[in-house]
């Protein structure tokens, strides 16, 4: 009987340090696998033995199983979110214009208000966007950036060598008109086929809850007259030896952020 009891000893302490366990699973893959939630009264510690604890990690740390790139569990530190009332971004989008605006005539010198509406504007065909403002907290904020090359040229016996004009970005929500929200006015100047890059960016905050859709809008502003007019392209060239279409395509990126919940 003694002999018997020995043996059984043996045989357990033998499983017990050389086999898996399992806990509501048949085959564990793991020293100790357990199939289901598991509570812990106290600290995970990886890696100890009889003469160490083992590391408890530190806050904000989370617990890296081991896989292909970690040959054991370790204690990771993750870049995560900054917490609830920062923000986070939750849209991003870049559109590209290849058709661009073409003007020959002086147009309209006034100023422009913000807010007012697209009378006397020419759209970009394909600088436009949309995007659905979720958060009911009227936290989110929207940056837009429109870029275009701008290049001008002499019409027919004109002597001329600037041209003034004006470009914005227009907002609606939900089924209201548009509005202006971000508008600059610029001149080229030079020889023909002068050009130059324009930009123009705005961040928009305090959304309100909707659907919103944008698009960059642009005009002619002074071009001269009979023997000074001057032709103008926006995201269009107007003298191809200078520049070509790809050299001059039109952008509009739309970046939103909503608040981190």
């Amino acid at each position: 009987m003694k002999l018997y009891i020995n043996i059984l000893l043996v045989i357990f302490s033998y499983s017990y340090t050389y086999s898996q366990v399992g806990i509501n699973t048949k085959n564990p893959t793991k020293t100790l696998d357990i199939n289901g939630d598991l509570n812990l009264r106290k600290e995970l510690r990886l890696a100890g033995n009889d003469n160490s604890l083992g590391d408890a990690g530190t806050l904000n740390q989370v617990l890296q199983v081991k896989d292909n790139e970690y040959p054991t569990n370790v204690w990771k530190t993750y870049k995560v979110a900054d917490g609830t009332g920062s923000l986070s971004l939750y849209y991003l989008n870049t559109t590209i214009d290849k058709v661009g605006l073409f003007f020959n005539s002086t147009g309209s010198l006034t100023s422009y208000e913000l807010d007012s509406n697209d009378a006397g504007w020419s759209f970009m065909t394909n600088n436009k966007d949309n995007f659905v403002v979720k958060d009911a907290t009227n936290s989110s904020k929207v940056t837009l950036s429109f870029q275009t090359t701008v290049q001008i040229n002499r019409s027919s016996n004109s002597t001329g060598n600037s041209a003034s004009f004006a470009c914005g970005i227009f907002m609606k929500k939900n089924n209201e008109g548009f509005k202006l929200k971000a508008v600059r006015s610029d001149v080229v100047r030079g020889v023909p086929g002068s050009y130059k890059i324009f930009n123009l960016n705005v961040t928009l905050d305090k959304l309100e809850q909707g659907s919103y859709e944008i698009q960059a809008a642009c005009r002619n502003r002074n071009l001269g007259s009979n023997t000074t007019l001057v032709n103008i392209g926006i995201g269009q060239p107007v003298d191809a030896t200078k520049l070509n279409q790809d050299m001059v395509n039109s952008t509009l990126t739309t970046t939103l952020l909503h608040p981190y919940m």
